[in-house]
């Protein structure tokens, strides 16, 4: 069902209208049980949830996994499931630039000065590992002190008290970029935590461009993404917002934390972070808090998969035309690239193995398979894997290639073995194949 939406709260509607939305009434721990029953949901394949009556005082309900799904993507991105891909890729080739207008809804109700206290907002635990209370599905607005563009980011920020937490931001990150100019002219740097987004501005802060990110979410919503200018920082962020965390990091401090879990389904360990001291925590009316569970299916959508497929896309296209879809699989954390191909000979598949292996440092296995085959139904790949692959003929290696340094199997230097397989029927044994196919039926009219 087609509806329109403009921000977290009328996307909400639209999963619910779409059966994709369950809110969850009874009696709820915010640490670890109501990550615990959203992972559940996800690895179920349900819906969404939100979180109406948790054990916090603020009585903010929480909401989470709303990307946690293809069907749900789709919604977000008003496209059927096969076009995801071929939007994100249009989107990032053509962006466009927000508008801005005068009062953004976040500024409803502002909170500064010693009135901030961070635990006044329903920010959970996750994990029993984990180093304490983390946002994890705020996007992180900052502004490069040389050129003034905005970048928008994902990164893990822990609480370290009433008014500040650290942050943790990767060495080759746009905002560590800022930061490192930032402490150079000895100035701190602003920025601001966006927490409850129309999901195509959480879609686009996934996404590594040279260009501010919310310009992709103009681009996948048709039309500019509305912005508004903090109360206490020169930054702009989505009008629409639910709730805005405002602050600055002071140049040359860190502070230890985590670990925290990662999309690799291991926990990460523990580094030397900045941290941020808040300035003001701006809110809307009735605000809903939004996360991610970490190491969950929506981590990995919005981190690996919706970002890199369509550059998997454009790789592998380039290397054949017979191409027809890709799939960076959620399960796998988005290490196996998964390539529907039309081949027209046997040394075809291997080419595209290794084009989707030199896409991305992450990808560390990449599988080749019949149009027949369903990219993004593991039992189908595994089908195709244990009845088309001749080991010795079909899967090859190539050793020492640079890895993700997340990944536990690589080296001090972040090498490890990337694998290849091609899973489709070999030529000469095409004739011996007849795939046993049953039509389609709708169960809802046996089982009323």
């Amino acid at each position: 069902m087609s509806m329109p939406f403009n921000d977290l709260r009328s996307f909400m509607e639209v999963l619910k209208a779409n059966g994709q939305l369950v809110e969850i009434n009874r009696p709820t721990r915010l640490d670890l049980e109501m990550p615990a029953v959203m992972q559940a949901l996800m690895k179920a394949q349900g819906p969404a949830a939100l979180f109406t009556n948790l054990d916090h005082p603020s009585g903010i309900p929480v909401t989470g996994g709303i990307i946690g799904s293809l069907p749900r993507i789709a919604l977000a991105m008003e496209c059927g499931e096969a076009e995801i891909t071929r939007r994100m890729g249009e989107a990032i080739a053509n962006p466009l630039k927000p508008v801005k207008v005068e009062n953004g809804a976040f500024l409803e109700n502002v909170v500064t000065g010693d009135d901030i206290d961070l635990a006044s907002l329903p920010i959970p635990v996750h994990n029993a590992g984990d180093g304490g209370k983390y946002i994890t599905g705020g996007a992180v607005v900052s502004r490069d002190p040389k050129t003034g563009r905005q970048n928008y980011s994902f990164n893990r920020l822990q609480v370290q008290g009433r008014r500040r937490f650290s942050i943790m931001m990767n060495f080759w990150r746009h905002i560590r970029r800022f930061l490192e100019a930032a402490e150079e002219a000895g100035e701190p740097l602003p920025v601001c935590v966006a927490i409850g987004l129309d999901p195509r501005v959480l879609i686009a802060a996934g996404v590594r461009v040279d260009y501010d990110e919310v310009e992709i979410a103009g681009a996948l919503k048709g039309s500019p993404v509305e912005v508004a200018s903090c109360a206490t920082v020169p930054l702009e962020v989505p009008a629409q917002a639910e709730i805005v965390i405002e602050g600055y990091i002071p140049p040359g401090e860190r502070v230890p934390e985590g670990p925290l879990a990662e999309f690799t389904g291991h926990y990460g360990e523990g580094y030397s972070t900045p941290v941020i001291e808040v300035t003001a925590v701006c809110h809307r009316n009735n605000p809903i808090f939004q996360t991610i569970v970490p190491a969950s299916f929506e981590h990995v959508y919005l981190g690996n998969v919706l970002p890199r497929e369509p550059m998997l896309m454009s790789f592998v296209s380039h290397v054949s035309p017979n191409v027809k879809a890709v799939h960076l699989t959620p399960y796998s954390g988005g290490f196996m690239a998964v390539i529907q191909l039309d081949k027209k000979n046997e040394g075809e598949p291997k080419n595209v193995a290794l084009a989707a292996l030199m896409t991305h440092v992450n990808i560390k296995i990449a599988v080749v398979v019949d149009p027949d085959v369903d990219i993004h139904d593991p039992a189908d790949i595994l089908w195709a894997v244990s009845t088309r692959v001749d080991a010795a003929r079909d899967i090859f290696t190539v050793p020492y290639a640079q890895g993700m340094e997340n990944d536990p199997t690589t080296d001090s230097l972040g090498r490890h073995t990337k694998i290849a397989i091609d899973a489709t029927i070999a030529g000469d044994k095409a004739h011996q194949y007849r795939r046993v196919v049953y039509p389609p039926v709708d169960l809802a009219q046996w089982l009323e």
